[in-house]
């Protein structure tokens, strides 16, 4: 199974945190797909913004879930998680313990897995795979 994994994008600053999530995701027996790495490699490369998103959806089209972090409102992450669940892909929502996940987000995903460390979540998706 393949999954599209999307995670708060912090100019570039927290791209070891990324690679560990994508790590993380391999771990537990699924490839993993990350925009942020595997088509704008950290940088700004679209200087169309209907673009980006056109592309997004189409990367999206191409896997069998979505897996966001997530860590409150955010807007490209939160477009992706509409995308996936309009296309009625699986959705896991992976959040750091104590974070406070709106209704209407827990609404859409399939899975929500809560974690201390990032490597807290191989077990619980491990079962899914």
């Amino acid at each position: 199974m393949k999954i599209y994994i999307t995670a708060p994008f912090r100019n570039g600053e927290n791209k070891k945190e990324i690679e560990e999530l994508c790590s993380a995701v391999k771990q537990s027996g699924f490839e993993d797909f990350c925009f942020i790495r595997d088509i704008e490699n950290y940088q700004k490369i679209f200087n169309d913004s209907h673009e980006l998103m056109r592309r997004a959806k189409e990367e999206i089209e191409k896997c069998d879930a979505l897996l966001i972090d997530y860590d409150g409102p955010g807007n490209g992450r939160i477009i992706e998680l509409g995308i996936a669940y309009a296309l009625n892909k699986k959705i896991f929502l992976i959040t750091k313990k104590g974070t406070i996940v709106k209704d209407t987000v827990a609404g859409v995903a399939d899975e929500i897995i809560e974690y201390e460390k990032l490597e807290d979540i191989i077990e619980s998706l491990s079962a899914q795979a």
